[in-house]
């Protein structure tokens, strides 16, 4: 039997089908694995990061050919390319987004390739479903095929993949000759939706225009997108209907808002003709929410047949995607708690508005927008009678602006009452619900008088009380009635449809109106840096076709449960954030992502910037909200996340001892201070290599073993080099230095064909025949070979040129603890989500912390070496900091920051300790201390690409003192002649390069500690000796950290 509480989430069947073929079983898998910022963007060697990670995971579980995935992956690098190509900022696929477009090219090939087997495999598939899962699932038929849907939370970048899903159908129709003899049409919810969607396809360089039924579509036939509102299908053309025959039924279709058609409108009638037999593209947020108020199962059958993808609200949430959230309703209407509930929403935006215009620069990175806030209406115009006069919704926020701007006497105490947390609105727990929600407003030590007056500069752009508010009525403005406080500049503004209604309801209720001759939309003109608007008034219109970044506090009036989809659509809107790096994410997140990303001053408070606030009135939709939170997985009721910060203890011998470190004199940076490189003048030689043979899967059960593949090398000829696209080439090697932030290296096109026309800088594996010149299509081919060597050549040219400029600028000097390998805040911030699971942790955590501050206290260390599940702690005194955390990667509900030590760090901090301690005696005439070595922050060495080891330790002996750079690093398939681990021979030109400091002339030396056994090497020419020789152990041996003291200390070359 079906299991009745079972979501609709958990019965996408097309989803599950095509997370079988690629070994995955469910979607938390993928957010495991490849969440990880740094897996996206392209390698040197042209192919996606994800793409290579995925499969060296996922081989042996993946059902398709490897080759096939990495034709995909080529696929969608093409196509984010050429809509990269047009855009002022390169766009970077995240995790969610690449493996939604992977499963449409999967989807998509099997489509064009076979219908009929492509039905065969998904009932094949369906009747295994049906029998584990105990449902009865109806079997796929043709029809079913033709239509994907992709559930993708506001804020996630449906646009985006609309725009590549549209390369991709164009590229499978190509690629199977299909006959195309229809149209491609994206149908919008309304007029604003459609233009906004045509400004983001010229963005991409995708040619799309609003339809028009009086041209002929002769000449713009299946290569421009035809865009119009679904309310315009009809069965017949009218003044202002279309037609659906007038498209025929082999149209290829984009919907936006695709959750639409759910309720059973006509139009979804008509969508379904467009697309008869052509192919279907559909994109919402709330599927779930759809499907689930239209009650009818078939529906729900249909969706779960087509949604390929589901990365809903719940998903976009937990990886830190958007804003955090604060829900209020208040059911009292009751007037003086209605001004008091009132006036903290406006305080809430005006705290907002503060930090935004006091720490602008500071969060710039952030892109955080100007704060908006916005007021929305169950009816603008429905009435109701109150105090013998007719209100509407609109009239009521109007009124009470009103009275705020005229009556400061009386909402400076009421703000002093909110700022002193007496507001007497409590939660359950009969706590100030505002406890808390204002300490920027509180450190700036304002009194309430001097905040009121700052409300009315800040919001309403007014200097003095009392000023009248003019509610005016713009003629040339469709819907649109401006708000302005005294004779400034508007703050506010009113988007209506009956704008001549409400100015007559303002009338009656005594409020100053009068109509104006002005052409010009604000509302068109909100979102940009220069939009005098604070405040944006109107009905559920904003919940489709309306985008702003800026939105950040939130009032609704009076909206039941009926309209609380809508409010979930505009709930999604208001919740989106760009982020850093346009990362999407809270800066929380973001900072778990980068652990040694500077935070910006003032930090403690941008959460209030992240933060959207609702504020209700009379509005029954909280338990819509909840309904809705809890459908998505996510409970409104949970704990938050268990934080505290454990003290960190600098070793105290630090000065007395005075520590040696390297670092370029007096602060010079190669990319600001270094000389200009030309690509082409060849000074620097050294050889890069690229290897394009693919990797292939590989299974039988009749051959045990194959013979090794010797790779062929080849280079270009004048043949090849004669018809690469070299502008083609030049401006995505431009586009890749300005993201590499390579601003020392000039790149010209004759530089680039200089370089090209010369064999003896790269290396170039490739089988011949992937060389060979077939027709003019191979030279695609070549080109992104080109630029990949391109690629490689400039960022070893960065390395090798930074390492040369640098060397000898390259001094001793003492450490000091502000040293950018200390962390510089003196603690660890943990964050434990989950806490009711995570008790055992959270207790060791506390002893932990406990025992640090009893360190603090008595200034001397305790020796502690702690595990309990996924953690572990040890302190270790020779470090210069302590203690060390070890967290397991399996375990994602702890965050460490900075980060937490990986296990062959840890292994190596452990087996340290260990050493030291049973050769105690051997150190006695020694001093010994090491630090973790910061990436991009510490000491690092540039000849690979900027290789900074994870260790520094010194060893002071009475004759010598030795620098040692250490690296637990895994070597299965590194090379004995790799860069990192040649450091051990380079570092000595370091050495004989540096000045003494104080007549001490320090000894440099690196090791590489792998994990990899030497069992499992892949080169197994190279002996355990040899690798030893060169610095290399292998961790597995136990002798392996008394091997590297010997080979430090009985150093006989000095």
């Amino acid at each position: 039997m079906p299991d009745k509480n079972k979501v609709f989430s958990e019965k996408l069947i097309l989803n599950k089908y095509l997370f079988w073929l690629i070994g995955v079983k469910e979607f938390e898998e993928l957010q495991k694995y490849f969440r990880d910022p740094s897996l996206m963007g392209i390698n040197s060697d042209g192919r996606s990061k994800l793409s290579v990670a995925f499969i060296d995971r996922y081989e042996d579980k993946i059902k398709i050919p490897i080759e096939d995935l990495e034709e995909y992956d080529l696929n969608i690098i093409r196509a984010l390319e050429s809509l990269n190509r047009n855009r002022f900022e390169d766009i970077e696929l995240k995790y969610f987004q690449y493996f939604s477009l992977l499963l449409v090219e999967i989807y998509l090939d099997r489509y064009f390739a076979g219908k009929q087997r492509l039905l065969k495999e998904l009932n094949t598939f369906l009747a295994l479903y049906n029998k584990n899962e105990g449902e009865e699932v109806k079997e796929f038929i043709l029809s079913d095929l033709n239509k994907l849907a992709l559930w993708s939370a506001t804020g996630s970048g449906k646009t985006l993949l609309m725009h590549l899903n549209f390369s991709q159908v164009k590229h499978y129709l190509e690629k199977y000759k299909e006959k195309f003899e229809g149209s491609y049409i994206l149908l919008t919810p309304n007029e604003g939706l459609s233009n906004q969607h045509i400004e983001e396809f010229e963005k991409s360089g995708i040619t799309a225009h609003m339809y028009d039924k009086s041209k002929s579509m002769a000449f713009t036939y299946g290569t421009t997108i035809e865009v119009l509102e679904n309310t315009k299908l009809a069965e017949k053309d009218g003044d202002k209907t279309v037609a659906t025959s007038r498209f025929g039924n082999q149209n290829i279709v984009f919907v936006d808002e695709g959750h639409r058609g759910t309720s059973g409108d006509t139009w979804y009638k008509f969508r379904n003709e467009l697309c008869k037999n052509g192919f279907s593209f559909e994109y919402s947020a709330t599927f779930g929410q759809a499907i689930k108020a239209s009650g009818k199962k078939d529906l729900e059958e249909e969706y779960s047949k087509c949604i390929y993808f589901d990365y809903s609200y719940r998903h976009f949430y937990n990886d830190g995607y958007g804003k955090d959230y604060q829900i209020l309703n208040l059911e009292n209407d009751d007037d003086n708690i209605r001004d008091l509930y009132l006036c903290t929403s406006l305080l809430t935006f005006y705290q907002q508005k503060k930090l935004y215009k006091d720490n602008r620069q500071d969060y710039s990175e952030f892109n955080i927008e100007n704060p908006l806030m916005i007021f929305v209406g169950g009816s603008v115009n429905a009435v109701r009678t109150q105090n013998r006069r007719q209100v509407s919704d609109v009239v009521d926020i109007l009124l009470f602006l009103d009275e705020f701007t005229a009556n400061k006497n009386k909402y400076s105490d009421i703000i002093n009452r909110i700022l002193s947390e007496r507001t007497g609105l409590i939660d359950s727990r009969n706590i100030d619900v505002f406890r808390g929600n204002f300490d920027y407003i509180n450190s700036l030590r304002l009194s309430s008088e001097e905040v009121y007056d700052d409300i009315l500069l800040e919001v309403f752009h007014e200097s003095i009380s009392g000023s009248i508010i003019h509610i005016e009525n713009l003629n040339g403005s469709d819907g649109e009635i401006r708000l302005r406080l005294g004779e400034n500049k508007p703050f506010g503004l009113i988007n209506v449809g009956d704008a001549s209604k409400l100015i007559k309801l303002c009338r009656e209720n005594e409020l100053n109106t009068s109509d104006v001759d002005f052409s010009e939309s604000l509302f068109a003109d909100i979102n940009s840096k220069n939009s005098p608007i604070n405040i944006l008034i109107g009905s559920k219109k904003f919940t489709e076709g309306w985008n702003s970044w800026r939105v950040s506090t939130m009032g609704l009036m009076n909206i039941g449960r009926t309209e609380g989809s809508q409010i979930i659509q505009l709930f999604g809107r208001g919740v989106r954030l760009k982020g850093r790096d346009f990362s999407l994410k809270r800066s929380n997140a973001y900072f778990k992502d980068h652990p040694f990303v500077k935070s910006p001053d003032n930090y403690i408070y941008m959460r209030y910037l992240e933060t959207l606030n609702i504020f209700g009135l009379r509005a029954d939709y909280m338990m819509q909200f909840k309904e809705y939170l809890e459908a998505e997985g996510i409970n409104p009721d949970a704990e938050k996340p268990y934080t505290l910060e454990i003290p960190i203890l600098k070793n105290q011998n630090l000065k007395k001892k005075k520590v040696i470190t390297l670092k370029v004199k007096e602060n010079l940076n190669f990319k600001k201070d270094g000389n200009a490189i030309d690509i082409g003048d060849q000074e620097e030689k050294f050889i890069i290599s690229l290897d394009c043979y693919g990797k292939v899967q590989f299974k039988s059960s009749t051959k045990s073993s194959r013979n090794i593949t010797v790779k062929e090398t080849h280079n270009f000829t004048s043949q090849h080099l004669a018809f690469l696209d070299y502008n083609e080439i030049y401006f995505q090697i431009q586009e890749y230095k300005g993201q590499k932030n390579y601003y020392n290296i000039a790149i010209t096109l004759d530089g680039i064909k200089r370089l090209l026309s010369n064999e003896d800088w790269y290396k170039l594996y490739i089988p011949k025949e992937d060389l060979e010149i077939k027709s003019m299509k191979d030279f695609e081919r070549f080109n992104r070979i080109a630029v990949s060597l391109l690629k490689k050549y400039i960022d070893k040219l960065y390395s090798v040129s930074r390492a040369r400029w640098e060397k000898p600028l390259l001094e001793y000097k003492y450490m000091e603890d502000t040293d950018d390998n200390f962390i510089k805040e003196g603690i660890y911030k943990l964050e434990i989500e989950n806490p009711e699971n995570n008790n055992t942790h959270i207790q060791f955590l506390e002893d932990l912390k406990n025992q640090m501050n009893m360190a603090k206290k008595s200034s001397k260390m305790i020796d502690i070496r702690d595990i309990k599940g996924d953690l572990k702690a040890l302190t270790l005194t020779p470090s210069l900091y302590n203690p060390y955390i070890y967290l397991s990667k399996e375990n994602l509900d702890i965050k460490v920051m900075p980060v937490a030590l990986n296990e062959s760090e840890w292994k190596f901090i452990d087996d340290l300790k260990e050493y030291i301690k049973m050769h105690e005696s051997e150190f006695n005439d020694k001093e010994v201390y090491i630090i973790r070595n910061i990436s991009r922050k510490g000491i690092g060495f540039f000849e690979d690409n900027g290789f900074y080891p994870d260790f520094i330790m010194w060893i002071k002996t009475q004759n010598r003192y030795h620098i040692i750079f250490i690296e637990p690093h895994g070597m299965g398939r590194e090379s004995i002649n790799g860069e990192k681990v040649r450091l051990f021979e380079k570092i000595k030109s370091y050495e004989n390069l540096l000045n003494p400091i104080d007549d001490i002339k320090p000894v440099l030396d690196s090791f590489i500690l792998s994990p990899t056994k030497y069992l499992d090497m892949v080169d197994k020419t190279i002996s355990k000796e040899e690798w030893k020789n060169h610095h290399v152990l292998f961790m597995d041996s136990e002798s392996y950290v008394k091997d590297m003291f010997d080979i430090i200390l009985n150093d006989n070359a000095y």
